[in-house]
Protein backbone atom coordinates (compact mmCIF):
# COMPACT_ATOMS: atom_id res chain seq x y z
CA UNK A 1 0.00 0.00 0.00
CA UNK A 2 1.62 3.40 -1.09
CA UNK A 3 2.47 5.64 1.35
CA UNK A 4 -0.31 8.63 0.38
CA UNK A 5 -2.87 5.41 0.47
CA UNK A 6 -1.99 4.80 4.39
CA UNK A 7 -2.48 8.45 5.10
CA UNK A 8 -5.33 8.59 3.44
CA UNK A 9 -6.74 5.53 5.24
CA UNK A 10 -5.82 6.72 8.45
CA UNK A 11 -8.24 10.39 7.60
CA UNK A 12 -10.54 8.29 6.63
CA UNK A 13 -10.67 6.40 10.53
CA UNK A 14 -10.17 9.53 12.52
CA UNK A 15 -13.17 11.35 10.59
CA UNK A 16 -15.20 7.94 11.08
CA UNK A 17 -17.18 8.24 14.29
CA UNK A 18 -18.14 4.88 14.02
CA UNK A 19 -14.51 4.08 14.76
CA UNK A 20 -12.68 4.09 18.47
CA UNK A 21 -9.70 6.32 18.91
CA UNK A 22 -7.85 3.08 19.89
CA UNK A 23 -8.79 1.62 16.89
CA UNK A 24 -6.86 4.22 15.32
CA UNK A 25 -4.14 4.67 17.29
CA UNK A 26 -3.31 1.37 16.97
CA UNK A 27 -3.78 1.50 12.79
CA UNK A 28 -1.61 4.40 12.83
CA UNK A 29 1.40 2.83 15.20
CA UNK A 30 1.23 -0.08 13.18
CA UNK A 31 0.99 0.68 9.70
CA UNK A 32 2.23 4.54 9.68
CA UNK A 33 5.19 4.58 11.29
CA UNK A 34 7.01 5.27 8.36
CA UNK A 35 4.41 7.54 6.59
CA UNK A 36 5.29 11.24 6.81
CA UNK A 37 2.14 12.89 8.08
CA UNK A 38 1.01 16.57 7.06
CA UNK A 39 0.63 19.36 9.65
CA UNK A 40 -3.27 18.39 8.99
CA UNK A 41 -3.47 14.91 9.71
CA UNK A 42 -1.34 15.52 12.66
CA UNK A 43 -3.53 18.05 13.80
CA UNK A 44 -6.92 15.73 13.09
CA UNK A 45 -5.35 12.88 14.92
CA UNK A 46 -4.69 15.45 18.07
CA UNK A 47 -8.49 16.32 18.44
CA UNK A 48 -8.93 12.15 18.44
CA UNK A 49 -6.31 11.32 20.73
CA UNK A 50 -7.46 14.02 22.97
CA UNK A 51 -11.15 13.51 22.66
CA UNK A 52 -12.31 16.65 21.28
CA UNK A 53 -14.75 17.47 18.92
CA UNK A 54 -15.38 20.78 17.88
CA UNK A 55 -18.40 22.45 18.64
CA UNK A 56 -18.90 26.06 17.42
CA UNK A 57 -22.63 26.21 19.58
CA UNK A 58 -20.42 24.60 22.14
CA UNK A 59 -17.42 26.59 23.38
CA UNK A 60 -16.70 24.06 26.44
CA UNK A 61 -15.83 21.47 23.69
CA UNK A 62 -12.92 23.07 22.60
CA UNK A 63 -10.60 22.39 25.76
CA UNK A 64 -8.21 19.89 25.83
CA UNK A 65 -5.61 18.48 28.78
CA UNK A 66 -2.00 19.14 28.11
CA UNK A 67 -0.41 16.08 26.23
CA UNK A 68 3.35 15.71 25.93
CA UNK A 69 5.22 15.10 22.98
CA UNK A 70 6.63 12.10 24.08
CA UNK A 71 3.07 10.73 24.47
CA UNK A 72 2.45 12.03 20.60
CA UNK A 73 5.15 10.64 19.38
CA UNK A 74 4.97 7.08 20.72
CA UNK A 75 1.92 7.28 18.63
CA UNK A 76 3.50 8.72 15.48
CA UNK A 77 7.15 10.39 15.11
CA UNK A 78 5.90 13.24 13.16
CA UNK A 79 4.24 14.75 16.23
CA UNK A 80 7.68 15.28 17.16
CA UNK A 81 8.85 17.65 14.61
CA UNK A 82 11.83 20.00 14.41
CA UNK A 83 10.21 23.00 12.58
CA UNK A 84 8.51 24.18 16.16
CA UNK A 85 5.58 21.79 15.85
CA UNK A 86 4.27 23.19 12.78
CA UNK A 87 0.85 20.81 13.58
CA UNK A 88 0.31 23.15 16.30
CA UNK A 89 1.30 26.52 15.38
CA UNK A 90 -1.82 28.41 16.70
CA UNK A 91 -1.98 31.10 13.83
CA UNK A 92 -2.63 29.02 10.51
CA UNK A 93 -2.94 25.53 11.09
CA UNK A 94 -5.62 22.81 10.98
CA UNK A 95 -6.02 23.17 14.85
CA UNK A 96 -5.23 26.63 14.92
CA UNK A 97 -8.09 28.04 13.03
CA UNK A 98 -10.07 25.98 15.51
CA UNK A 99 -8.47 26.29 18.70
CA UNK A 100 -6.30 28.61 20.83
CA UNK A 101 -3.45 26.34 21.15
CA UNK A 102 -0.96 26.30 24.51
CA UNK A 103 2.49 24.97 23.85
CA UNK A 104 4.81 24.99 26.86
CA UNK A 105 8.55 24.46 25.98
CA UNK A 106 11.70 22.95 27.46
CA UNK A 107 14.48 25.28 26.21
CA UNK A 108 13.78 25.44 22.70
CA UNK A 109 11.94 22.98 22.51
CA UNK A 110 8.20 22.02 22.78
CA UNK A 111 7.09 19.55 25.45
CA UNK A 112 3.64 19.70 25.50
CA UNK A 113 0.59 20.74 23.98
CA UNK A 114 -3.02 21.54 24.69
CA UNK A 115 -6.07 23.19 23.10
CA UNK A 116 -7.66 26.04 25.23
CA UNK A 117 -10.70 27.19 24.06
CA UNK A 118 -12.53 27.89 20.26
CA UNK A 119 -9.70 30.44 18.01
CA UNK A 120 -12.34 32.98 17.88
CA UNK A 121 -11.30 36.22 18.52
CA UNK A 122 -11.13 39.45 16.23
CA UNK A 123 -9.50 42.58 17.45
CA UNK A 124 -13.18 44.25 16.00
CA UNK A 125 -14.56 46.28 18.65
CA UNK A 126 -18.31 46.71 17.69
CA UNK A 127 -20.61 46.20 20.64
CA UNK A 128 -24.00 46.82 18.43
CA UNK A 129 -26.76 43.94 19.50
CA UNK A 130 -29.82 43.36 17.26
CA UNK A 131 -32.85 44.94 18.56
CA UNK A 132 -35.46 41.81 18.98
CA UNK A 133 -31.89 40.14 20.84
CA UNK A 134 -32.03 43.71 23.18
CA UNK A 135 -35.86 43.77 23.25
CA UNK A 136 -35.95 39.39 24.52
CA UNK A 137 -33.29 39.62 27.09
CA UNK A 138 -34.25 42.77 28.73
CA UNK A 139 -37.79 40.87 29.38
CA UNK A 140 -35.71 38.16 31.29
CA UNK A 141 -34.82 38.09 35.04
CA UNK A 142 -30.89 38.90 36.13
CA UNK A 143 -28.97 35.63 35.18
CA UNK A 144 -26.77 36.51 38.89
CA UNK A 145 -29.63 38.51 41.29
CA UNK A 146 -32.90 37.33 40.30
CA UNK A 147 -34.40 40.56 39.87
CA UNK A 148 -36.07 42.21 37.16
CA UNK A 149 -35.86 45.99 36.99
CA UNK A 150 -32.88 47.55 35.13
CA UNK A 151 -31.87 44.74 33.03
CA UNK A 152 -29.13 45.12 30.69
CA UNK A 153 -28.11 43.01 27.90
CA UNK A 154 -24.85 41.85 27.96
CA UNK A 155 -22.33 40.68 25.75
CA UNK A 156 -21.12 37.04 28.03
CA UNK A 157 -17.75 37.24 25.99
CA UNK A 158 -16.39 40.00 28.61
CA UNK A 159 -13.55 40.87 26.04
CA UNK A 160 -15.81 41.73 23.05
CA UNK A 161 -13.95 40.55 20.61
CA UNK A 162 -15.87 37.02 19.55
CA UNK A 163 -16.52 37.62 15.91
CA UNK A 164 -19.92 35.84 16.12
CA UNK A 165 -20.79 38.69 18.67
CA UNK A 166 -19.91 41.24 16.47
CA UNK A 167 -21.99 41.07 13.47
CA UNK A 168 -25.65 41.53 13.60
CA UNK A 169 -25.96 38.53 10.84
CA UNK A 170 -23.77 35.90 12.85
CA UNK A 171 -25.08 37.07 16.70
CA UNK A 172 -26.79 34.67 18.09
CA UNK A 173 -29.30 34.36 21.53
CA UNK A 174 -27.10 32.65 23.20
CA UNK A 175 -24.26 35.15 22.80
CA UNK A 176 -26.10 37.22 25.49
CA UNK A 177 -27.72 37.14 29.03
CA UNK A 178 -29.74 39.24 31.05
CA UNK A 179 -27.99 41.19 33.86
CA UNK A 180 -29.13 43.64 36.49
CA UNK A 181 -26.82 46.74 36.43
CA UNK A 182 -25.52 46.22 39.44
CA UNK A 183 -24.18 42.86 38.39
CA UNK A 184 -23.20 43.72 34.61
CA UNK A 185 -20.92 46.66 36.34
CA UNK A 186 -19.77 44.32 38.73
CA UNK A 187 -18.88 41.75 36.12
CA UNK A 188 -17.19 44.99 33.96
CA UNK A 189 -15.01 46.06 36.33
CA UNK A 190 -13.99 42.23 36.38
CA UNK A 191 -13.45 41.51 32.55
CA UNK A 192 -11.44 45.18 32.76
CA UNK A 193 -9.02 43.51 35.07
CA UNK A 194 -8.87 40.02 33.66
CA UNK A 195 -7.91 41.94 30.22
CA UNK A 196 -5.42 44.17 32.03
CA UNK A 197 -3.76 41.26 34.33
CA UNK A 198 -4.33 38.48 31.72
CA UNK A 199 -5.65 36.10 34.47
CA UNK A 200 -9.26 35.26 34.76
CA UNK A 201 -11.48 35.87 37.61
CA UNK A 202 -11.27 32.92 40.38
CA UNK A 203 -14.92 31.69 41.24
CA UNK A 204 -13.45 30.42 44.64
CA UNK A 205 -13.50 34.07 45.98
CA UNK A 206 -17.25 33.81 45.64
CA UNK A 207 -17.19 30.12 47.71
CA UNK A 208 -17.37 28.02 44.90
CA UNK A 209 -15.29 25.02 45.09
CA UNK A 210 -13.83 25.49 41.54
CA UNK A 211 -12.10 28.43 40.13
CA UNK A 212 -13.41 27.96 36.46
CA UNK A 213 -15.32 24.92 35.12
CA UNK A 214 -12.94 24.87 31.97
CA UNK A 215 -9.69 26.51 31.30
CA UNK A 216 -7.31 27.93 34.07
CA UNK A 217 -6.22 31.33 35.10
CA UNK A 218 -4.42 32.15 31.92
CA UNK A 219 -6.65 30.90 29.28
CA UNK A 220 -7.64 33.49 27.02
CA UNK A 221 -10.80 32.51 26.20
CA UNK A 222 -13.85 33.92 28.78
CA UNK A 223 -15.68 30.32 28.25
CA UNK A 224 -15.28 28.48 31.48
CA UNK A 225 -15.08 31.43 33.46
CA UNK A 226 -17.90 32.32 36.55
CA UNK A 227 -18.57 35.24 34.31
CA UNK A 228 -19.36 34.41 31.14
CA UNK A 229 -22.38 32.59 31.92
CA UNK A 230 -23.11 32.41 35.46
CA UNK A 231 -26.39 29.94 35.04
CA UNK A 232 -24.18 27.54 33.08
CA UNK A 233 -21.71 27.65 35.93
CA UNK A 234 -23.68 26.55 38.77
CA UNK A 235 -25.49 24.04 36.87
CA UNK A 236 -21.89 22.55 35.90
CA UNK A 237 -20.46 23.40 39.45
CA UNK A 238 -23.97 22.07 41.54
CA UNK A 239 -24.43 18.55 39.15
CA UNK A 240 -23.33 16.48 41.54
CA UNK A 241 -24.61 17.88 44.49
CA UNK A 242 -26.56 15.57 46.66
CA UNK A 243 -28.56 17.49 49.61
CA UNK A 244 -27.96 15.56 53.31
CA UNK A 245 -31.08 14.37 54.57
Amino acid sequence: MARDEREKKAIEMIVDRDISTDDIIRYVKGECRDVPFSPQTLGMLFERIAGVEYDEDDPMSCFSSEISIDVLANIHPNFRSTNGCQWARSDNSYLGKKYIIVRKHQGRKVYSVKLDGANNKSIKRNRGIKKEIVEAISKQRCAILDVGTQIECDHKDGHYDVLTNQSSDTQKMSDFQPLSKAANDAKRSHCIKCIKSGKRYDAKRLGYSQSFIVGDENTSNCQGCYWYDPQYFNKIISKDYKKEK
